[in-house]
C-alpha cells in the first residue's frame, strides 16, 4: 500500500506535470511579476500583470527602461503602445517578449520533440523553485531551463541555452505577488476601447514552395505574400513552428545587396540565406544556424525534385 502511494506521488510530480501546472497558472492566476531580461548585449527591466476579469484574460507588459513601451492583452486582442508610434492591435493569444507563448499552451504537444527532466531546487526572488529542463531530442533547436515557484508553478527564471550549454538569454524574476482578485489596473484596461485589430495580409493561394529538409516536428503555420517593409519589394513569407521554437522564411528576387550565407547573434537569433537561380531565400529564427542553413539550401518550387526528408 505504501509503495503504491509513493508511486502515485512520484507520477503526480513528474517534470511534465510541473510544466502543465505552469501553463495553467499562466492563464488562470492573478499575479504581478517584476523581471530582468538578460542578453549578452543588453539588459531589459519588465513588469508583467495578469488576471482574469469577468472570465477573460487580461495582461499588461511594461518596459521600465528606455523609451516608453507597453503591451496590453484583452482576450485575444493584443495592443502595442510605443513612444512616437500610434497604438495598434493584432490578434494573438499571448504577449511576446518575456516567455515563449508555448509555456502557457498545450505542453503535451511538445513531447514528441523535447524531453522534460526534473532536476533540483533553488531559491529565486525569495521563493523556493523547482528546476525543469526542456531538452530537445536533436541538435536543431535550443534547450530551456525553467525554475518554477513550488507554490504557484509560475516561472521565476527561464534560461535559453545553445547546443553547447552556453547561456544565450535569461529572464529572472525579482518579485512575484499573487492576488485573490485581479488588480484594479487590469479591470480598467479591460474597460477601455482599444484600436481595432490590424488584419494581416492573406494570400489567395497556397505556398508555391516545398521543403527538402526540416527539423522533425516543424510545420508551416502561416503563409502570405506582401511588400517587404522599408524596401517596398515583394516577398513570399512563411512561418514554421514545432510548438515551442519557430522561424521565418522570406523568398524573393535576389537583390543588389549580398547577404551573408549565415550569421549568428549572441542572444541565439540567427540568419541564413541561399540563392537559387534568381531567387533568394532568407531564414531567420532562434535556432542553431546550421539548422537554418539547411532549410535555406533545401527549398524548392512545388513539384520539383528534392521532397521533404528528416
Amino acid at each position: 500500500m505504501a509503495t503504491s502511494l509513493v508511486a502515485n506521488a512520484n507520477e503526480a510530480d513528474t517534470a511534465q506535470r510541473w510544466l502543465e501546472r505552469m501553463a495553467s497558472s499562466l492563464t488562470a492566476e492573478n499575479f504581478q511579476i517584476s523581471l530582468v531580461q538578460l542578453q549578452r548585449d543588453q539588459i531589459r527591466t519588465l513588469r508583467y500583470f495578469h488576471g482574469v476579469v469577468e472570465g477573460e484574460e487580461v495582461a499588461y507588459l511594461d518596459h521600465l527602461n528606455g523609451p516608453s513601451k507597453s503591451v496590453v492583452r484583452v482576450g485575444n486582442q493584443v495592443t502595442y503602445l510605443e513612444h512616437d508610434v500610434a497604438p495598434y492591435s493584432v490578434n494573438a493569444g499571448r504577449i511576446h517578449g518575456w516567455l515563449p507563448p508555448a509555456f502557457a499552451g498545450n505542453i503535451e504537444r511538445l513531447t514528441p520533440h523535447y524531453q522534460f527532466v526534473k532536476a533540483g531546487r533553488n531559491r529565486v526572488a525569495g521563493h523556493t523553485a523547482q528546476l525543469i529542463r526542456i531538452v530537445p531530442e536533436d541538435a536543431y533547436r535550443y534547450q530551456y531551463r525553467v525554475w518554477l515557484d513550488i507554490e504557484s508553478a509560475l516561472p521565476l527564471r527561464v534560461d535559453l541555452l545553445d547546443t553547447e550549454n552556453n547561456l544565450l538569454e535569461q529572464v529572472l524574476a525579482i518579485e512575484l505577488h499573487l492576488f485573490e482578485q485581479p488588480l484594479p489596473q487590469l479591470e480598467e484596461l479591460k474597460a477601455q476601447v482599444w484600436p481595432n485589430v490590424v488584419v494581416p495580409p492573406q494570400s489567395s493561394q497556397n505556398s508555391r514552395w516545398q521543403f527538402g529538409w526540416l527539423p522533425k516536428g516543424f510545420a508551416v503555420t502561416h503563409y502570405d505574400q506582401h511588400l517587404l517593409l522599408g524596401l517596398n519589394e515583394p516577398v513570399e513569407y512563411l512561418s514554421l513552428s514545432d510548438g515551442l521554437a519557430d522561424f521565418s522564411v522570406y523568398i524573393g528576387l535576389a537583390g543588389q545587396v549580398e547577404l551573408p550565407t549565415h550569421l549568428s547573434t549572441t542572444n541565439g537569433l540567427a540568419l541564413a540565406s541561399a540563392i537559387h537561380g534568381e531567387v533568394e531565400v532568407v531564414v531567420v529564427g532562434k535556432l542553431p544556424v546550421d539548422a537554418l542553413s539547411n532549410v535555406a539550401n533545401n527549398i524548392y518550387p512545388a513539384g520539383e525534385a528534392g521532397g521533404p526528408s528528416d
